[in-house]
């Protein structure tokens, strides 16, 4: 039989843990059991026995970047969170059950081709450019190699009983996972080369141990446990450093949106290079048809913020609100804020106001339209104002425009208490409960267009009802309800009063 007919017999237990008529590795092992004895192979290492420098050395820069990958993994690997918060700690699998880590018989096969480690590397390579595996072609020659090199050599290491004392033997291909990421090869092209070394490598393993004995070889079937654990650990660690070189990449990205969208909002718009640097990250054209939001999120637990992701991605509560088909929107996150940058294009400022009012269940403040990027500012200032407008105990959706008087109110704090004081004098100091009803009452006869039966209908209550408070109002005001200055007074009154 060939070798390679032979090889093809292992391949089909490839990815599989059990193999029929494998036998209870936890029994001691028979004292006839035959010794392993590997051929030296094709030569590998130097004279002094250091395995041979593979050709083509990567760039300084090269170094530089894998050494920033490994130290991005470092925390990963030592013990502390993975980056994105998620995930556990990658190490290989401690020994349990049936399983003792590598036996004699793998630990020698694994000798036997770490002597053959640079022809390994070159017929991997071979291999992996043959395939066209996609996005390789981003990565230079030297650099696939040397990867290529490190994983297969730490792999080994680990199946022959060496692996590195000082660190976890995950490292290695986690860092190359997160730089190969940072270079563009994409997680699928990752796990297709690994795949592809698998498969050479347990043909290697298999025809090391046919060339041996049959006994060998019945031996490496059964005893393959070990092999198959380090190689899925190997596979998780290349998806792991991947996946932190992505949330990496997505937490600069992100912190790159915030900072432009903190300078519209303070006043930088007017800036070319801010102004360019806002159309190039978030988007939005030189000129439209602006609007800022300004969400309240005091009710987030936990520390929870009520967000799709990391910086920009749009609030839940507004997630099925806005028209997403018309409306670009951007998004920061600030303290007990969610803000929003919204070109409307073709939407109408109140469709956008009728759409957020059905059912947000927050506190949302919309500011006036504006056309450029330099009066983002002056839009945050407005929708802020527009949310203040709104009492901190009730959700509600205010427009600025729709809430200019009360916007005066709010903008001047002091004097907004000094007129509400000013103009309802002692009924401010009745007990709670009448001043509510009154302040209600007058509220009403205001809407009513100053009819008391109007009011009467909207309170529920008798027309003469209406006019006897009324009439207990302008006594405890001093000033008669007829005169439009007191009404003005009045009206601005009612909103400084309910404005938080």
């Amino acid at each position: 039989m060939s070798t390679r007919g032979t090889a093809s017999v292992g391949k089909q237990h490839l990815g599989h843990r059990s193999y029929p008529g494998s036998r209870d590795t936890t029994a001691p092992e028979a004292s006839g059991s035959p010794e392993v004895r590997i051929p030296a192979g094709p030569p590998g290492r130097t004279r002094d026995g250091r395995l041979e420098e593979l050709p083509g050395r990567a760039h300084p820069a090269v170094d530089a970047d894998f050494a920033s990958a490994r130290s991005a993994v470092q925390s990963a690997v030592h013990g502390a969170t993975p980056a994105g918060g998620q995930g556990e700690i990658l190490r290989l699998p401690s020994p349990q059950g049936d399983r003792s880590g590598p036996t004699p018989v793998v630990r020698g096969l694994a000798e036997g081709l770490l002597r053959q480690l640079p022809h390994l590397v070159e017929e991997l390579m071979e291999l992996t450019v043959g395939r066209g595996v996609r996005h390789l072609e981003l990565v230079p020659g030297s650099e696939i190699r040397r990867s290529l090199h490190e994983n297969v050599l730490g792999f080994l290491r680990i199946l022959a009983g060496k692996p590195p004392a000082d660190s976890n033997p995950l490292a290695v291909p986690m860092a190359w996972g997160h730089y190969r990421a940072q270079e563009g090869v994409s997680v699928e092209s990752l796990l297709r080369v690994h795949r592809l070394a698998t498969q050479l490598l347990w043909e290697k393993l298999f025809d090391e141990a046919r060339a041996l004995s049959p006994e060998v070889l019945q031996r490496l079937l059964d005893e393959s446990g070990p092999v198959w654990d380090a190689l899925d650990s190997y596979s998780q660690a290349f998806v792991e450093g991947h996946r932190v070189a992505e949330a990496d990449a997505q937490r600069r990205s992100s912190a790159r949106r915030e900072t432009v969208i903190d300078a519209l909002i303070e006043g930088r718009g007017v800036e070319p290079v801010v102004a360019a640097e806002a159309q190039v990250t978030l988007g939005l054209p030189a000129r439209g048809r602006f609007v800022v939001i300004t969400m309240a999120d005091e009710t987030a637990p936990n520390g929870q913020h009520d967000a799709d992701g990391f910086g920009s991605g749009t609030p839940r509560a507004l997630r099925h609100a806005l028209p997403s088909h018309t409306v670009l929107a951007v998004w920061r996150r600030r303290t007990d804020r969610h803000i929003g940058l919204l070109e409307l294009g073709s939407t109408s400022l109140g469709r956008l106001v009728e759409a957020l009012s059905s059912g947000v269940g927050r506190r949302v403040g919309i500011s006036c339209e504006v056309d450029s990027l330099s009066d983002i500012a002056t839009a945050y200032h407005c929708a802020e104002t527009a949310l203040q407008t709104l009492p901190a105990a009730t959700d509600g959706v205010a427009a600025f425009d729709d809430h200019l008087l009360e916007a005066l109110v709010v903008t001047s704090p002091h004097v907004a208490q000094r007129l509400a004081r000013h103009t309802f004098g002692r009924l401010l100091d009745c007990p709670q409960e009448e001043r509510d009803l009154l302040l209600a009452t007058l509220d009403a006869w205001f809407r009513g267009g100053c009819s008391a039966a109007r009011a009467a209908d909207e309170l529920h209550c008798h027309r003469n009802t209406v006019l006897n408070r009324l009439r207990r109002i302008e006594t405890l005001t001093g000033s008669m309800l007829d005169d439009d200055r007191h009404q003005l007074a009045c009206r601005m009154a009612l909103v400084a009063v309910r404005c938080p």
